[in-house]
């Protein structure tokens, strides 16, 4: 993992989360498309926190969910030509237990499950764009766990 000109501020932590054989992800409003968006429940990371912290905090803030063990991905820059932002990744199929969601007032996010093999050929046909979905769910399928 590069840390080379970065700063705690530029990274953030996304989490795909399976439950058998459905991923939970979240469908959020973005103002910048105007449109709701298939995403990876995830934020920025705070001064001091750990990646894998901040990953467990943003997902039960988002989803209500907990999570168990959490294997790393590997990391992306999803817009480096406007931003210099690293979203680490993670992934999880170990769920411990769901609340309610802890939602910031701007947030508007429902969260979904969408089969695996739906969202397969959602990415196929460009359904689902979102570039940290896409990443999570092509190291998955290149280490051949789905």
């Amino acid at each position: 993992m590069c840390q080379t000109n970065y700063h705690e501020t530029d990274q953030s932590v996304v989490v795909l989360l399976r439950q058998d054989d459905e991923f939970i992800v979240i469908n959020q409003y973005r103002k910048p498309i105007d449109s709701y968006i298939i995403q990876l429940p995830g934020g920025g990371v705070k001064q001091g926190e750990k990646l894998e912290d901040a990953a467990r905090r943003e997902l039960h803030e988002e989803t209500g969910y907990q999570c168990g063990e959490l294997d790393y991905l590997g990391m992306i820059h999803a817009a480096p030509w406007i931003e210099n932002e690293m979203t680490h990744i993670y992934y999880s199929e170990e769920i411990l237990g769901r609340d309610a969601q802890q939602l910031e007032s701007h947030e508007m996010i429902e969260v979904i499950h969408i089969p695996v093999s739906q969202c397969l050929e959602q990415i196929k046909k460009s359904i689902i764009t979102d570039p940290e979905v896409c990443y999570a769910v092509l190291q998955l399928k290149l280490q051949e766990r789905i």
